[in-house]
């Protein structure tokens, strides 16, 4: 039986963890959705047949703004969660 060499390609299922394949899999799928609801939310907000929701003022800023960018750190949040959870594999 050989062993994985730095460089060298894995031979067919050689050091594969199926469980933990399964569970990142499953970690990647819920980040997935999270980010997609949020950036829906907001899509929808942005819409005109919502435009009374978005024109919602909190601190003098329309809620469409804060939802816009509440994606953008909902999207970092989660690519660093993806990579994060990678690295320790």
């Amino acid at each position: 039986m050989s062993t994985h060499h730095e460089g060298q390609p894995l031979a067919s299922g050689e050091g594969i963890d199926d469980a933990g394949v399964k569970r990142k899999r499953g970690t990647a799928i819920k980040l997935l959705l999270i980010f997609c609801a949020m950036y829906f939310t907001a899509a929808v907000i942005a819409t005109r047949e919502f435009a009374h929701i978005a024109g919602i003022e909190i601190f003098g800023i329309p809620l469409a703004i804060y939802t816009g960018l509440l994606v953008f750190v909902v999207g970092i949040v989660v690519t660093r969660m993806c990579l994060t959870q990678d690295k320790g594999a």
